[in-house]
């Protein structure tokens, strides 16, 4: 089974407010919303740059930022 990561985004009112706005109207909630915007720019990078071998990358502790 993957292993799931949690992380918390600052991020301003008016533009969490669309999000929520923008996941609805796609009849998605925020988590996989994001999920998918995320998945997306990954498929992109990679298409661009080529795969990203994640065998090598060391995850930031908890309180640590990127």
């Amino acid at each position: 089974m993957k292993t799931k990561e949690e992380f918390t985004i600052r991020i301003d009112s008016e533009l969490y407010k669309k999000l929520i706005y923008v996941a609805s109207k796609e009849n998605n909630n925020l988590n996989n919303h994001m999920l998918h915007m995320i998945r997306q720019n990954v498929q992109y990078f990679e298409k661009v740059h080529g795969r990203i071998n994640t065998q090598n990358i060391e995850l930031p502790e908890k309180e640590d930022t990127l």
